[in-house]
This record gives structure tokens, sequence and C-alpha cells, in this order.
């Protein structure tokens, strides 16, 4: 890919790339130009998601990470730059679901929750942050969610975790801005991925799709366009910003 969009020469780590979203993501920027460090802990998914960009054409390698682990994240994060040449550009991608009644949650389902989907955003953050100040820039992506925004039902760990995202990715902008580096979030809908399809049936899906003006879910490859922009000179100028990529669901508002 040539031209404003163009990627090549830009070395992208993406947390939770081994599936879903995150694999989807680390596959668009891929194909735009990106050489693609893939993080995670389970090394046959980060494999599987290297040989796919790699089947596609595309260059990756994976990096073993596991974001509750400061020392873990400081690693990878240094063995990301050491192959890729820097970090140009950070997905943060990781994340996991607790659908529980609030009253029923324990310590410790809240504590992993916010840990992973905050704390462990805000570590990696912190290690690919500091390479790219002493670099002269960077980009930084963090994924949010419609739960950034709105309650959902049997979620207060997730929706706390993820509009806490929110106001870090804001916070990130504003300080890093004077260092080059642009800070932004994208919240997808809801996606089909193989995580979630078993749930999306029935009256659930009929929910969702209810209060989804495009009256679909989102397709994972979706996503690629909305992360490219964000990690392009397209958004040069762009900062602190949450783009919702979720079929007009936020809009609504009903």
């Amino acid at each position: 890919m040539n031209g404003l969009f163009s990627l090549t020469g830009k070395t992208a780590l993406v947390t939770g790339g081994g599936s879903g979203l995150g694999q989807a993501i680390a596959a668009g920027l891929s194909r735009a130009g990106a050489l693609v460090a893939v993080a995670g802990r389970d090394a046959s998914k980060l494999g599987e998601t290297v040989r796919l960009i790699e089947g596609s054409g595309g260059s990756a390698f994976p990096v073993r990470m596991d974001i509750l682990d400061g020392g873990s994240v400081r690693q990878g994060v240094q063995e990301a730059a050491e192959k890729g040449g820097g970090i140009h550009i950070l997905v943060n991608s990781a994340g996991v679901h607790l659908k529980k009644p609030t009253l029923e949650v324990t310590d410790d389902e809240w504590s992993r929750v916010l840990d992973t989907n905050l704390t462990g955003a805000f570590r990696v953050c912190r290690e690919a942050g500091a390479v790219m100040k002493r670099q002269g820039g960077g980009k930084i992506i963090n994924i949010a969610s419609l739960g950034s925004f709105r309650a959902l039902k049997d979620a207060a760990a997730y929706t706390s975790s993820k509009a806490g995202l929110v106001l870090l990715t804001m916070n990130l902008a504003v300080e890093l801005a004077q260092d080059n580096i642009q800070v932004n979030a994208i919240a997808p809908g809801v996606f089909r991925t193989a995580l979630n399809e078993k749930v999306l049936v029935g009256e659930r899906l009929e929910r969702i799709l209810s209060n989804t003006p495009m009256k679909r879910l989102g397709r994972a490859e979706e996503l690629a366009g909305t992360a490219v922009y964000l990690a392009s000179a397209a958004s040069d100028f762009v900062t602190g910003a949450v783009i919702p990529v979720d079929g007009g669901f936020l809009a609504w508002g009903i």
C-alpha cells in the first residue's frame, strides 16, 4: 500500500493478537505494510496469527507477553522493539469479559477484569510509550467498547474497566502530544467471534440487532480500516478520540 495510509517500514505491536478482533486488526495492519509483533500468552495462538499473516504475504513474529505481569510486559516490549527496529504502532486488544450480577462479583473477579482490561493496557502503554518517546513519535490505539459509554447487563467490572480505558486514552493523548505520539481508541460494537458465537443467539441476538441501525453484527475484518487510519499518517492531527465502529448503536440512543 502506498500513500497516506501506508504502514510500510512501521512495526506494530498488537496485544491479544492471537485470536478474535486482535487477530483481525493484526492482519489488517500487515496488509497496509506493517511488520506485526503479535503479543500474548498462548504460543499456539500467536503462531496461528503469524502463519495467517505470512500466508497472505505479510511479515510478523510472535512475542510472549502476560499483560498482568509488569516484568513480562517490559521484556516483551523490549523484544518487539529489538526485532522490529522500534515500535511505531501499539494496539491494546487483550482483554477479558465477566458476565455476572454485580452483587455476586467477588473481589478476585473484579480485580482480574480491571487488572487485565485497564491496568494491563496501562502497563503496555507505559513501556511502549517510552520506546516511542525515544524514537520521536508513534501511535497508540486502545480497544474500548460500547460498555465504555453504556451500562451492559451483569457486566459492571467489564464496563468499569472499559470506561477507565477511555479516560486513560485521553490522559495519555494530552501528556504525549508534544512527543509526537497520538493516542486514540476504537469502540467496537458487537462482533461475532469464536469466543461469543455461542451466546449470540435467540432473544439476546434479537435485542442487539433491534438496537443496531444497520441490523447486523460486525465482522472482525471491519475493524481493520479504522485501525489502519489511526495507525497511519492520515490521523496525525487526531488524538484523544474514541471512534465507534458499531453499526450506529451508540448514535441511535433508544
